[in-house]
């Protein structure tokens, strides 16, 4: 992967809320520091945003910890922190990603500059590959008389078919690397976009109500649960909040993931099939202490007869 040389940083920065709660936090010099060498190493990664040692090895905080040369405890609290305020997030193989990276950075120029190293990958293969093409008819022709020779010429045919092997393989290997990054920067994209539909989605339930800010929770959610489960946690919770709660939401889905969702939105199996208050005729309707005049009271996780309104 072909690291850039500079990124980003507006001067605007130090005035974003984020920012100024970060500032008055007592380790803060620590959490600045570790989110410029996170955005730096971002930089060098190249990867839209996302932080790895290599494609398959996803950086530890024990390794984060080596690299910027501070006390484990503290890079823990800076990524936490980080986290927490959304300006970081963690995909599924655990790689860091700096969120919204494609916003504040020259992407194009990035792109660039992953396409000629990809480019450059692809030639280097394929003239490789019109070498050994023409290297093996030269072998072919040649002319063995002595019994050594020929032993020499196999050990050499073998070597070479080896040397060709493992050629083929880092060739394929280069390729398996170049999709899997491909698929893996789809599938952000289209977290990116259903959680920014989830945004739009929201305004219209609650008009002037903006939620931008909790886009990175918003796609953990539609990773996890489905776009279609957080849309319809979303009515729920202008039904039952009338704003915009993320524990809440949360909560809903959670709910919905351990006890199965029922047909109807909101309602999850467990609260749908749970056994409804029997109806009883009532005596004393409307004046009584127990129960309210409802006629039935809750005892032992059973409904039974109110006693002192004796309905029946």
């Amino acid at each position: 992967m072909a690291e850039v040389k500079w990124i980003k940083i507006s001067t605007a920065m130090f005035d974003d809320e984020k920012i100024k709660i970060i500032d008055a936090m007592p380790e803060h010099d620590t959490i600045f520091y570790i989110w410029m060498r996170l955005l730096v190493q971002a930089g060098k990664t190249n990867a839209g945003g996302y932080i790895f040692l290599a494609e398959d090895i996803p950086y530890t905080d024990e390794m984060l910890s080596a690299i910027f040369n501070r006390p484990l405890n503290t890079v823990r609290l800076a990524l936490d922190t980080l986290k927490k305020f959304g300006m970081i997030q963690r995909s599924e193989n655990n790689d860091l990603k700096i969120t919204n990276w494609d916003k504040h950075q020259n992407v194009e120029s990035m792109d660039k500059i992953r396409e000629g190293n990809r480019l450059r990958k692809r030639r280097q293969r394929e003239k490789e590959k019109q070498q050994e093409l023409l290297e093996e008819p030269k072998n072919s022709e040649e002319n063995v008389t002595e019994g050594e020779e020929i032993v020499m010429s196999q050990d050499s045919h073998e070597m070479s078919r080896d040397s060709h092997a493992i050629r083929e393989r880092e060739r394929e290997e280069d390729l398996d690397l170049d999709n899997k990054r491909e698929r893996r920067e789809k599938k952000d994209l289209s977290l990116d976009n259903n959680a920014l539909e989830l945004c739009k989605y929201w305004e219209v339930l609650k008009p002037g109500e903006n939620i931008t800010a909790h886009l990175a929770a918003l796609k953990i959610f539609i990773n996890t649960y489905g776009y279609d489960w957080c849309k319809e946690a979303m009515q729920i919770m202008v039904k039952n909040k009338n704003k915009f709660i993320l524990s809440y939401m949360e909560k809903i889905l959670k709910n919905w993931l351990v006890e199965g969702k029922s047909e109807e939105c909101g309602t999850s199996k467990k609260e749908k099939n749970a056994p409804k208050p029997p109806s009883y005729k009532v005596v004393n309707q409307g004046c009584c202490p127990v129960c309210g005049g409802k006629g039935v009271v809750r005892q032992n996780n059973e409904w039974v007869e109110c006693p002192k309104c004796r309905g029946g």
